[in-house]
């Protein structure tokens, strides 16, 4: 019951990666790099002595939604080099780094930097609250710059590998050609 809100947020967010990427392989190394966060996140808590109570519980939901934000940029950044006839892992990382590269790092600084005022509050919550945006965030910008991007240079797509549109066209194209062979089949017999 405690990683209920896990079990389903984690399926959610694999599928906002498989959209907005339109690629399976993409998206299987973005769900990898987002549990690495959480679990960074929500070890980091078990450090501090935190408890998981309903306000952790909480907390860790969005902090998924938190975690998905840098790594699918990146991502969808992979995808969109395809588009201006980038085909190879080196060109496509490179494109991805150079044009949102700057901008996550301005993005992570910017939102730890507002949460981080929450430091200042009285009350437990806000300063947990705080932790959690501020170590989320800088784990996301951590692992989509420097483990997500370093993976889709090392073993990312190339070409049209992986891409959830061409893969669902072969298996319809396939079924179509055995339909064809079928009624060959039962023709010449």
């Amino acid at each position: 019951p405690r990683f209920q809100g896990l079990s389903i947020s984690f399926p959610i967010a694999y599928l906002v990666l498989l959209l907005a990427t339109g690629n399976v392989i993409l998206a299987t190394f973005a769900i990898l790099s987002i549990a690495a966060i959480i679990c960074t996140v929500l070890g980091s808590t078990y450090l501090l002595g935190w408890s998981l109570g309903i306000a952790e519980s909480i907390s860790a939901v969005i902090v998924i939604g938190l975690a998905v934000d840098y790594t699918i940029h990146l991502g969808h950044m992979y995808q969109v080099a395809a588009k201006e006839n980038i085909e190879s892992r080196e060109g496509k990382f490179r494109f991805s780094a150079e044009r949102m590269g700057p901008t996550v790092l301005a993005g992570s600084i910017t939102t730890a930097g507002s949460s981080a005022v929450m430091f200042a509050c009285q009350l437990t919550v806000f300063n947990k609250m705080a932790t959690l945006i501020v170590l989320t965030i800088v784990c996301s910008m951590v692992y989509a710059l420097f483990w997500f991007l370093p993976f889709c240079y090392l073993f990312g797509p190339e070409g049209d590998t992986g891409q959830w549109t061409v893969l669902f066209k072969a298996s319809k194209s396939e079924k179509q050609n055995e339909d064809v062979l079928t009624e060959s089949a039962s023709i010449t017999i």
